[in-house]
């Protein structure tokens, strides 16, 4: 997994996430975690941003 993440960095992604926390981050449409531990997390926020969808 952390080949990915150099790989995109050579493409100009810029990684936010920088230890194993549980972080999640949303960018516009793309829903991200640091880990398996941001599993949860990650879950309530594509939920959240779901709901705000179609609220619209």
């Amino acid at each position: 997994p952390w080949l990915v993440g150099e790989n995109l960095q050579k493409l100009g992604v810029k990684i936010l996430n920088k230890g194993i926390t549980g972080q999640v981050h949303r960018d516009r449409k793309l829903l991200t975690g640091d880990s398996p531990l941001a599993s949860n997390n990650l879950g309530k926020l594509a939920a959240k941003t779901l709901l705000e969808a179609f609220a619209r």
